[in-house]
């Protein structure tokens, strides 16, 4: 069998574009339909352009060190420096060793900083800014059943409010699922359980299996009585001050503040730009999902209500 060349690829690329199925394009460029779905994972999204620089290069740089070509770092320029996705998940998609990359990186050759990287600067000691107050009431985490820790069933989620800096006004909610890693993120008019509390509830009212919710101890968390009697859903508050103990929900709010850091304003966001974040985020495929994303995860499990 020979490999595809470069006509069928853009072929491929176009019947993709079209909504064509697998098994239609196989039929259409006379290929088996596993020939056709390997080569459409090569790359994510499909470019026939990419696809068959990579297939180039795997048949003739085997052994030999990898060659940045122009087509491959106009993609690493345009996935981590425009879609702002790390080097791992650029390296997955290529086919490549992720050190490869920071190497390229190092060297200079491409046209990124390390500050186009994800966690650059995120090990940086935080200043408490004095806005929060503890809320120590509640059922602690230390309660929660340990299956949870083990993130085996679906439905256990965590929940954090985000503001600009210290300036007081509207917040964003952040949902996170810990199985799936989906990361929901609202937009609440104020941080306070007046406003807060009916923002939780809406939410979670549209979803049929959730199991437990768990917070930090902020105040706007308080009403949680109310939370729990409205939905029939445990709540749970971490230790004060262990951000730790909310792992997946910090680091994805650190996703978050990529696209809105803390000097700008939750009122100069808008609906269309907060979608926008939700599907970038929820879009990454994750080493540890088994390269899948989290909405691919969450919708196998989420029940609508």
């Amino acid at each position: 069998m020979t490999s595809l060349s470069s006509q069928e690829r853009t072929v491929i690329q176009i019947l993709l574009e079209l909504h064509y199925s697998v098994r239609a394009i196989a039929r259409f460029i006379k290929r088996s339909p596993s020939t056709v779905s390997v080569e459409i994972h090569q790359v994510t999204p499909y470019q026939a352009v990419i696809a068959h620089e990579l297939a180039l290069n795997k048949r003739h740089l085997c052994g030999r060190y990898h060659t940045l070509t122009p087509a491959i770092a106009v993609f690493l320029n345009d996935h981590i420096g425009i879609l702002k996705r790390s080097p791992e998940t650029a390296a997955h998609v290529l086919g490549l060793p992720f050190k490869t990359i920071y190497n390229w990186l190092n060297a200079g050759r491409l046209k990124l900083s390390l500050a186009d990287l994800p966690d650059k600067g995120i090990h940086q000691k935080r200043q408490s800014d004095g806005r929060r107050q503890v809320f120590v009431h509640g059922r602690s985490i230390e309660t929660r059943p340990r299956s949870v820790q083990a993130r085996h069933d679906f439905g256990h989620f965590k929940v954090d409010t985000m503001q600009s800096g210290k300036q007081r006004g509207d917040v964003l909610v952040t949902f996170t699922e810990r199985l799936s890693r989906q990361h929901i993120v609202r937009h609440v008019s104020g941080r306070n359980s007046q406003v807060v509390t009916p923002a939780l509830i809406h939410f979670f009212q549209g979803i049929k299996n959730v199991k437990s919710i768990t917070v930090d101890c902020g105040r706007e968390f308080s009403k949680y009585d109310e939370i729990e009697q409205v939905l029939g859903i445990p709540v749970y508050f971490a230790h004060p001050y262990s951000p730790e103990e909310r792992g997946s929900n910090e680091i994805l709010n650190r996703y978050v503040r990529r696209f809105i850091p803390k000097e700008r304003k939750i009122e100069t966001v808008s609906a269309k730009e907060l979608d926008q974040i939700n599907h970038w985020i929820n879009a990454i495929p994750m080493k540890i999902l088994n390269w899948q994303s989290p909405r691919e995860v969450f919708q196998q499990f989420v029940m609508f209500g």
